[in-house]
């Protein structure tokens, strides 16, 4: 991705496959500057304990357990005081990122169209 004042970052993510995944965040000579793997070591023993519990369940709701608790939590909140979930998407919000995506698939179609996949 290049910004409209020549800066240039790529951005790479992979949930397929497994149960990890990872985000990675590279300069423009392909340097990487940045990446996240999920689960991370601390939300693993939390995964081994959750697929002990629950066999058969999808492997990343076990990674993404803490999370969903604090979702959770923070909506069943609001139900009850009726105060602003914090940090939680509204529909509204939902609507403006889906839209952020709609507009980007073309443009995204266009310059990948002359690329081949390398897998």
């Amino acid at each position: 991705i290049k910004t409209k004042t020549g800066k240039a970052v790529s951005v790479q993510a992979d949930r397929c496959g497994g149960d990890t995944s990872f985000a990675m965040v590279s300069d423009a000579d392909g340097k990487e500057m940045f990446r996240h793997c999920m689960p991370d070591e601390e939300d693993k023993a939390n995964v081994s304990v959750l697929e002990a519990k629950y066999p058969g369940a999808m492997p990343y709701f076990f990674s993404q357990d803490p999370d969903y608790i604090t979702v959770k939590e923070r909506v069943a909140k609001m139900c009850v005081t009726g105060e602003e979930a914090l940090d939680i998407a509204t529909i509204d919000i939902a609507i403006a990122a889906l839209s952020v995506g709609e507009y980007l698939t073309p443009l995204m179609q266009k310059e990948l169209s002359g690329t081949v996949a390398s897998q």
